[in-house]
Order: structure tokens, then C-alpha cells, then sequence
């Protein structure tokens, strides 16, 4: 006659049982992931980030705004421009509309998370609304 291991009457062993499987089943999904000879190391490694120059930015200007700006102000530092202001009249003599390019970081005039152009509406020269009008991402830019 065949003999079976007995199983506690509790049921403790299955949910013991089950427990181990899991964390076996854990600690090879957080294995790190083995590089093969096949894949070249560079390719894992963070590209340097691309810098808009000021000729893109400026390109980037011209399809917004569709005609003449005055440029306001331009600062660069030691990787490149990173901040760009030009602006158009408004539709009454009143009015101002800003375009800011602003790169991804944090400077004294202020800070960014991602590499942008806003749109800034004033009235007597103070900001009384604004937009996000296109953002650099990967190389390119997408108009919003």
C-alpha cells in the first residue's frame, strides 16, 4: 500500500508551502537582469541631454508666433542658452504677449522640471495669464 505525507490538520503547511513558493517566486523577479554579450553597454547608459540652441529656439518662435517679436532678454551659461524672452503687441496698446523659453533646471530667475516655452499675456505690464506652448522632449519639440 502507497503511503501519502500526511497534511496538519490546520492547513498550516499549504499556506507554509505557498508562502515559500512566493518568496522564491520574489527573489528571482528581483534578480538583476544579466547583461548579455550581445548588448552593448553604452546603450544602457543615459545620453547626454541635447540643449535647444538659440537658433532652434528662435525657429521654434517663428512657427508660434507667425510674425516679428522684440527679444526682451537672452542668458546663457556654461552648457548653452537657457533662458529666451521675446514678445509681440497685443491686441490693444495695452497689451503684451511674452514668449518665455525656459531650459530644464534650476537658476536664479527661476526653475523648470521639464525644457519649455510659455506663453505670458499682460496688460499694463503685469502678467494676467499664461499657457504652456510647446515643450522639448527626446530631441524634439511638440507644440502644445
Amino acid at each position: 500500500m502507497e503511503e501519502f505525507p500526511k497534511v496538519p490538520d490546520s492547513g498550516q503547511g499549504l499556506d507554509q508551502e505557498k508562502e515559500e513558493a512566493g518568496k522564491e517566486k520574489l527573489e528571482e523577479e528581483s534578480k538583476p537582469e544579466e547583461i548579455s554579450e550581445e548588448q552593448p553597454v553604452e546603450s544602457l547608459e543615459k545620453k547626454p541631454e541635447h540643449i535647444p540652441t538659440l537658433e532652434e529656439v528662435s525657429s521654434v518662435f517663428r512657427e508660434l508666433i507667425g510674425k516679428e517679436y522684440i527679444e526682451v532678454r537672452k542668458l546663457e551659461n556654461e552648457q548653452g542658452l537657457y533662458l529666451y524672452e521675446v514678445k509681440i503687441p497685443g491686441d490693444l496698446p495695452s497689451e503684451e504677449i511674452g514668449y518665455e523659453y525656459m531650459r530644464k533646471g534650476r537658476y536664479k530667475e527661476g526653475s523648470s522640471l521639464s525644457t519649455e516655452i510659455h506663453i505670458v499675456y499682460y496688460e499694463n505690464g503685469n502678467a494676467v495669464g499664461g499657457t504652456s506652448a510647446a515643450r522639448y522632449v527626446d530631441g524634439k519639440w511638440i507644440i502644445l
